[in-house]
C-alpha cells in the first residue's frame, strides 16, 4: 500500500511539463546546495582530488554547477516515470548507432560500457534502440519501496536490470540459451577496498570494477562506449564509440584502460556534469589533499 501511495504521487508529479519541473528543480538547487548543503564536503573533496591545480573558489564555482545539473537529473528521473517514448526520442539522441545495430544484424551480443556522467538513467531506453534483450546489473537500494520504484522506473519501456551479485549468473544463463543480448554496464563506482583490479582514474590509484573486461572477453563481446553530452537543459546525444570488436585480441587491462580514458575525456570536457557526490575516491592510495 505504501509503495502503490508512493509511486502513484511520484507519477502523478512526473506528468508536469518539463517547464514546471525545471522551476522545481531550480528551487531544489536552492534547497541542496546553499540549505541542506547535501554532501557540499564530499564534492569538494572529490573535486580537490580530480583537479588539483584549481583554486578553492574554482572548485566551489564546479560544485555549485553540479549541484544545478543533479537537481535537474532528479526532474528527470522523475519524469521517466511517464515520459512519452517520442519526447523521450527528441531529448535523448542516439549518434552513431549505426556501428552497434551492424554488429547485431550479425548475431551478436555485446557489452556497453558509460559512466555516471549527465543522465544515465535514460539509458534504460536502449532497448527500444537496439531491438533486442538489453539489461544491466544494479545496486539495490536499501529503502525497499524506493528500491522497487527504482526498478519499475528502469523497466518501464522493456529494460531488464539485475541485482548486481546476480550479474553474472545472468549472463552464463543468456549465454547458455543463446539469447542475444546487449549487457550495460556503469563500472565507475567504487568496489571494495580489497578489489583485486586497480587503475588510474583522474591521476589517482583506486580499485575498479572489471566485470566489463572480463566478460566481454569471457564471452567475446564487441565493447562499445556510450558518450552522454548535456546539449540543452534535459536534452542529450549519446555518441556510441566502438572500444573494439575483437575483446579477445586484447591484452589484459586494455579494455578498462580504454573504458577509464573515454570517461577522463568526458569529466575534463563537462566536469560539472560527473557525479560527484559518490565517495569515488574513498580506496585510493597515497592520496593527499
Amino acid at each position: 500500500m505504501i509503495y502503490k501511495f508512493v509511486f502513484a504521487f511520484f507519477r502523478s508529479l512526473s506528468r508536469l511539463p518539463f517547464w514546471v519541473l525545471h522551476r522545481i528543480s531550480d528551487f531544489f538547487f536552492v534547497l541542496l546546495y546553499y540549505v541542506i548543503r547535501y554532501r557540499r564536503k564530499v564534492v569538494l573533496t572529490n573535486l580537490a582530488i580530480a583537479f588539483p591545480n584549481n583554486s578553492l573558489s574554482q572548485n566551489k564555482k564546479f560544485a555549485r554547477k553540479f549541484m544545478r545539473h543533479f537537481a535537474d537529473f532528479l526532474i528527470e528521473s522523475l519524469k521517466t516515470l511517464s515520459i512519452s517514448e517520442k519526447e523521450l526520442k527528441k531529448r535523448y539522441i542516439y549518434l552513431n548507432q549505426e556501428v552497434v545495430q551492424k554488429e547485431i544484424e550479425a548475431g551478436k551480443s555485446l557489452m556497453m560500457v558509460a559512466g555516471h556522467l549527465a543522465n544515465w538513467e535514460w539509458l534504460f531506453y536502449y532497448n527500444k534502440i537496439t531491438g533486442v534483450h538489453t539489461w544491466a546489473a544494479y545496486s539495490p537500494l536499501s529503502n525497499p519501496i524506493f528500491d522497487k520504484l527504482m526498478v519499475a522506473n528502469r523497466e518501464r519501456y522493456g529494460f531488464k536490470v539485475v541485482p548486481s551479485k546476480k550479474a553474472s549468473s545472468a549472463l552464463a544463463k543468456l549465454n547458455e540459451e543463446g539469447t542475444q543480448f546487449v549487457n550495460c554496464l556503469m563500472a565507475d563506482q567504487s568496489p571494495r577496498a580489497n578489489y583485486k583490479y586497480r587503475a588510474k582514474f583522474l591521476g589517482i590509484d583506486v580499485p575498479f570494477f572489471i566485470g566489463p573486461e572480463a566478460y566481454a572477453m569471457k564471452y567475446n563481446l564487441p565493447v562499445f562506449y556510450g558518450r552522454v553530452k548535456k546539449i540543452a537543459r534535459s536534452k542529450y546525444t549519446v555518441e556510441v564509440i566502438p572500444i573494439t570488436l575483437n575483446p579477445g585480441e586484447k591484452e589484459s587491462g586494455w579494455i578498462m584502460q580504454e573504458y577509464i580514458r573515454l570517461l577522463e575525456e568526458d569529466i575534463f570536457n563537462a566536469p560539472e556534469n560527473y557525479l560527484w557526490s559518490h565517495k569515488r575516491f574513498k580506496h585510493a592510495e597515497k592520496l593527499k589533499i
